[in-house]
């Protein structure tokens, strides 16, 4: 089989983001294993995989890695390091001629003898049919990472995600295809398949709403979906930025699991790579109030504002702050301290900084009450 595609520019985009999370997030895993003692095994799926391989360009004079062969390059890395590491790469598709592609590749790169293989197969199937097994080998706790990319909508029912994060150190990735999603959720014979998705009939609602209301609206009510049927404690809907969108992304990466820590790489990967003419956007997640509230229009400071506001006349950690907005807004560290600065000089907080502490930051140990 020749290589199929010629990859988009918005993949390139998930590619870069993919690499340069997996990198950290295996150097500290590994490194927590070790520290505690336990085997040093780390699990990576990859659903609707392709190839592995694609052409740069329409010349098709060279080529560049998929998703899978990326993350088999940085798994290598650290085998070279330590080779009683494990780590175990699983892809699947329901393209026969990708999958022989992919499986090619992957024993080439294979040095270290690990169990790395592509299924022929739809994503839902096959990873509950894995899931069981590693269930039996009594792997649970191991750490997990899944890549969910598909074409579509379908094909990775909201009861399937519930099942993955029951797993203590499962987290996913998954591209919202939020623009298939608008297009096709009111007609009839995609009910079946858009109720799979988000777990409810609560997406119907979308037919009152305007295009953009309907965006907001969708991707909100699917974070809610992780957070309260598959139970996610974090939870990040990313808008992809492309050129010439207007206010209508075609897509969203929506990254969830149970760990803080994995929330807060994520974003700083995603700051530090972001960039014109393609760039990452967290936009946050709406209020429970209302799902049809854009937290994008939202201002960090305000969130931040409103939130001291609620615990008055409570003095509230900094670092409690921070894990909030990490959680529900746009925010990292460097903007959380510079929201708090400019609240500070608007004589909205009182900041009380430990001894030593400079007056022009805010850091671990600084305390925070909202004055008004």
């Amino acid at each position: 089989m020749e290589i199929p595609w010629v990859i988009e520019e918005h993949t390139k985009v998930k590619h870069q983001l993919l690499k340069s999370y997996i990198n950290p997030w295996m150097a500290i895993l590994f490194s927590q294993q070790k520290r505690m003692g336990f085997p040093e095994r780390l699990f990576y799926f990859d659903g609707f995989s392709g190839p592995g391989i694609y052409y740069e360009d329409n010349s098709e004079s060279s080529t560049c890695l998929g998703s899978p062969l990326i993350v088999a390059e940085i798994a290598n890395k650290y085998l070279d390091a330590n080779s009683k590491r494990e780590i175990i790469l699983t892809c699947t598709d329901n393209h026969g001629g990708c999958v022989n592609m992919l499986n090619q590749k992957l024993t080439e790169m294979n040095k270290h003898e690990q169990r790395w293989k592509a299924y022929h197969a739809e994503f839902d199937t096959a990873i509950n049919a894995i899931l069981d097994l590693i269930e039996e080998d009594g792997l649970n706790t191991s750490p997990m990472f899944f890549f969910i990319d598909p074409f579509g909508y379908s094909g990775f029912p909201l009861s399937t995600i519930e099942r993955i994060l029951k797993f203590p150190q499962a987290e996913l990735f998954i591209n919202f295809m939020i623009y298939d999603i608008i297009r096709f959720c009111e007609e009839k014979q995609f009910e079946e398949n858009m109720e799979a998705l988000f777990g409810c009939k609560e997406f119907k609602k979308v037919s009152a709403l305007n295009g953009e209301e309907k965006q907001s609206y969708l991707v909100n009510l699917y974070c809610k979906q992780l957070k309260n049927v598959a139970r996610a404690e974090f939870v990040m809907p990313f808008r992809i930025n492309t050129p010439k969108q207007g206010n209508r992304p075609k897509y969203y990466l929506i990254h969830a699991s149970k760990k803080f820590k994995a929330l807060k790489v994520m974003k700083d990967t995603m700051a530090k790579i972001s960039d014109s003419p393609y760039s990452f956007v967290a936009i946050g997640i709406s209020s429970q109030e209302s799902l049809f509230e854009n937290p994008d229009k939202v201002s960090l400071r305000e969130r931040i504002s409103k939130y001291c506001q609620d615990k008055y006349p409570d003095w509230i950690d900094y670092s409690e702050i921070e894990a909030w907005t990490y959680s529900n807004t746009n925010g990292i560290s460097k903007t959380i301290k510079e929201a708090l600065i400019a609240l500070e000089k608007d004589n909205a907080l009182n900041i009380k900084r430990k001894p030593r502490q400079r007056a022009n930051t805010v850091t671990e140990g600084a305390k925070i009450v909202y004055i008004g």
